[in-house]
């Protein structure tokens, strides 16, 4: 009975957490950019096996496409930052973005033409590329 309850517990504890995380994605931009990252990470995954080329061309075009939506989107840190700043602070968000459709492209042309060795360079540029876009546009309270 006391493991059935701590069981329940456990498991109360973890949904309760998935939400609050959840919440925290629950952007239009957020949801954008969890879709880029899982298509990320199933490609990083296969990257190297040729028989999956065309699902990996379609991978990179749909993060292309999502990134795209991105850009229709403000960061959720936009509402902390001065009217007199704001304009800058997207102008450098946008800058972002475009480098790395431009990694994308790049990958694009790698996955395309099997040179696994230059896309995973291309990789290892766009996880750069994340880190700094996140330090720059997430909330500081993550």
């Amino acid at each position: 009975m006391k493991f059935k309850t701590l069981l329940t517990l456990a498991a109360t504890l973890a949904l309760g957490f998935n939400v609050a995380t959840a919440a925290d994605d629950d952007t239009p931009l957020g949801t954008e950019m969890k879709a880029m990252n899982k298509s990320l990470r199933t490609l990083k995954k296969q990257l190297a096996d040729a028989s999956k080329k065309d699902e990996n061309v379609a991978l990179v075009e749909k993060m292309k496409k999502d990134l795209a939506a991105s850009k229709k989107h403000e960061p959720a840190k936009t509402k902390d930052i001065p009217a007199a700043d704001k304009a800058a602070y997207l102008a450098k968000y946008q800058e972002q973005m475009d480098a790395l459709g431009k990694s994308y492209d790049e990958l694009e042309v790698a996955v395309k033409a099997d040179k696994v060795d230059d896309a995973k360079k291309v990789l290892e540029k766009l996880s750069d590329q994340k880190e700094k876009g996140h330090k720059d546009f997430n909330p500081d309270d993550k």
